[in-house]
């Protein structure tokens, strides 16, 4: 039986679930995904809890609902971040590292005196339990190096910063400037450069184990992409976005106020702005293939299990939105893969899974085909049963999600009406917002797919309806904060993270591990 070794778990930025060819998309490629995906297992449709970034990955990094961990915009503070799984690992032994970013900002209250973040917040930080092998979002000083050690200068990389597209000095003309390939090659760009140093840190590593976390930014904005993967797409061959002149003019009142009437990728270069898109997955996707390589050519392919997934979708033209958040499937689905080197895997190599998955079930998952405990206060479900074939019946009858939509560095009286749940399974979505002057929003998802009728306000639904509005009820009742009384779970059984520890690892790790403070 092969012995899982390393953890390599991948997080891309703003992938929706349609956008890779495991997935069904007929026209992009994305070879070296669907190669992992014919290894592992494929949950194409994977429910993230919610969005943008920040709250997505706190529901995903902690097993946790939105409403359990508070973190419910960008920027705002992820209180008890040390119950996450980077710490969960580095308490059972392992020692995860970090290349990418994390959107995370710390709780004043849980910072010494002195820190600079007890009144400032800061969103660039590790969560505890990962090494800082390298923090990179838009850049890093590890990155300008690199650009400089090419022969690039301060100014040059400065205005690359600012102005990344590659745009004649007469100016766009008819094309959407983000159309232009970026200023600089595919051989600089940030995909590369991150997936080069991860293929360096497995190399580095490979004697002793490893668990690392990439996080990438693309296909997340702005939009850059080098050649050649800017052009590898036909702006005239993208599939029209998924909306209706009904919605925009006559839908439900929430949908018609955000909607961005002047968002020119939404309304002009909606065209451009998908193939930039599918450019970027490419760019991605291949960035990492190499990666892949890397493992196969060290040896290391066959005992590292891999995760990749993303943190939300993004709507490009959807429903009139561009970016991503609220309850379209566009923005909440997401693609998951996990590929298991064991033999007790082999038998669901090449597998779809299509019964309801979350994100809020990564963590416990990873936790469980490590052989570790899963911690009490983890909401979501461990997935391992659809690796080792073990699972028969659906590990979730439906999928919630959450969209907190008040700005909290504008607080307004207003403020507590602006958030909506989410319950979904495979035959329904009903959305419930705290607003009163919003009614319920209802969607058949086998009549109507792409989501553009809402049932809602016909009587023949009022039945389901309700079935529905008490079942996302329970749901919210069962996650109200249990904190201090899972603490005393763990105290009464006298929880410990264990596991089979890494026969690696130096003994020396294994003793300080529990008393680490990163």
């Amino acid at each position: 039986m092969s012995e899982i070794r390393n953890v390599l778990f991948i997080i891309a930025d703003q992938l929706r679930s349609d956008a890779l060819g495991c997935c069904g998309n007929d026209f992009v490629k994305t070879p070296a995904l669907d190669g992992l995906a014919r290894e592992g297992v494929l949950f194409p449709a994977c429910t993230v809890q919610a969005a943008p970034c920040g709250p997505s990955r706190a529901c995903l990094m902690t097993g946790t609902y939105l409403h359990r961990n508070r973190s419910t915009r960008n920027e705002v503070p992820l209180a008890r971040a040390r119950y996450s799984w980077g710490r969960w690992l580095r308490d059972a032994g392992y020692a995860p590292a970090l290349i990418g970013y994390h959107d995370y900002c710390p709780h004043p209250d849980e910072l010494p005196e002195g820190d600079p973040r007890r009144t400032r917040f800061s969103y660039h930080n590790t969560l505890p339990g990962f090494d800082t092998e390298i923090y990179h979002e838009y850049t890093s000083p590890e990155y300008r190096a690199f650009l400089e050690e090419r022969g690039h200068g301060d100014e040059e990389i400065a205005r690359w910063e600012k102005h990344p597209w590659d745009v004649p000095p007469e100016g766009p003309g008819k094309r959407w400037k983000k159309s232009f390939p970026a200023v600089f090659t595919a051989e600089e760009s940030k995909p590369r450069f991150l997936t080069d140093r991860a293929a360096d840190y497995v190399r580095r590593k490979a004697e002793e184990g490893w668990v690392l976390n990439l996080n990438i930014l693309p296909p997340h904005s702005p939009d850059v992409c080098p050649a050649p993967y800017h052009a590898m797409y036909s702006p005239d061959r993208m599939p029209a976005p998924c909306r209706s002149e009904e919605e925009r003019l006559r839908g439900h009142p929430y949908h018609r106020h955000m909607i961005c009437e002047d968002d020119e990728a939404v309304h002009r270069w909606w065209r451009e702005q998908r193939a930039v898109y599918h450019g970027m997955v490419s760019e991605v996707d291949h960035n990492l293939g190499r990666l892949f390589d890397t493992l196969e050519t060290t040896g290391q392919w066959d005992n590292t299990l891999i995760i990749f997934t993303a943190d939300h979708g993004a709507y490009n033209g959807d429903h009139w939105f561009s970016e991503k958040g609220h309850y379209f499937d566009s923005s909440l689905q997401v693609p998951l893969i996990i590929r298991d080197p064991s033999s007790a895997a082999n038998g669901t190599r090449g597998s779809t899974v299509k019964d309801p998955a979350a994100s809020v079930d990564i963590v416990p998952t990873l936790l469980a085909l490590l052989g570790l405990d899963i911690p009490p206060g983890v909401q979501g479900r461990s997935l391992a049963g659809y690796l080792d074939g073990s699972q028969k019946t659906p590990v979730n009858e439906a999928v919630f999600s959450e969209f907190d939509y008040s700005d909290p560095f504008h607080p307004g009286p207003d403020d507590a009406k602006k958030l909506l749940w989410v319950i979904r399974d495979t035959n329904y979505k009903y959305v419930e917002f705290a607003d009163p002057a919003y009614d319920p929003v209802f969607f058949s998802l086998r009549e109507d797919p792409e989501e553009l009728n809402n049932l809602a306000g016909r009587p023949d639904s009022v039945p389901l309806m309700w079935h529905y509005s008490r079942r996302l009820l329970q749901w919210r009742m069962r996650g109200e904060d249990r904190s201090v009384t899972d603490l005393m779970a763990e105290e009464s059984v006298g929880f410990r993270p264990r596991g089979r520890f890494l026969p690696f690892l130096p003994a020396a790790v294994l003793a300080k591990s529990s008393l680490s403070s990163r």
